[in-house]
């Protein structure tokens, strides 16, 4: 599902969820995307990689994703990209 930035805060008149500056927001409704954005509370679409649009609470090769395509090593330390993220705990595994 698409998702775009939000970078001036709003209640959704249809949903009446809030929304703070920084945000995503997340519509497949390209009209209401269109009127948001000239308004000027969402900005353009956040482009994500294939392997990052999937949901995925813990992996099994110990990584976390925490959104918006970063993931959390065991160390704590966050990494951008799915593939990044596990060339990163290979290296923590290999004593790095």
């Amino acid at each position: 599902m698409p998702s775009y930035e939000v970078i001036k805060p709003f209640r959704d008149k249809y949903t009446g969820d809030l929304f703070g500056k920084g945000d995503e927001y997340f519509t497949e409704d390209e009209k209401r995307a269109k009127y948001l954005q000239e308004w000027g509370y969402i900005g353009k679409e956040i482009e994500k990689e294939n392997d990052e649009e999937i949901e995925i609470e813990n992996d099994e090769d110990g990584i976390k994703h925490v959104g918006g395509g970063y993931y959390e090593l065991p160390n704590g330390e966050k990494i951008k990209g799915k593939q990044n993220a596990i060339a990163e705990l290979e290296k923590l595994k290999d004593g790095e």
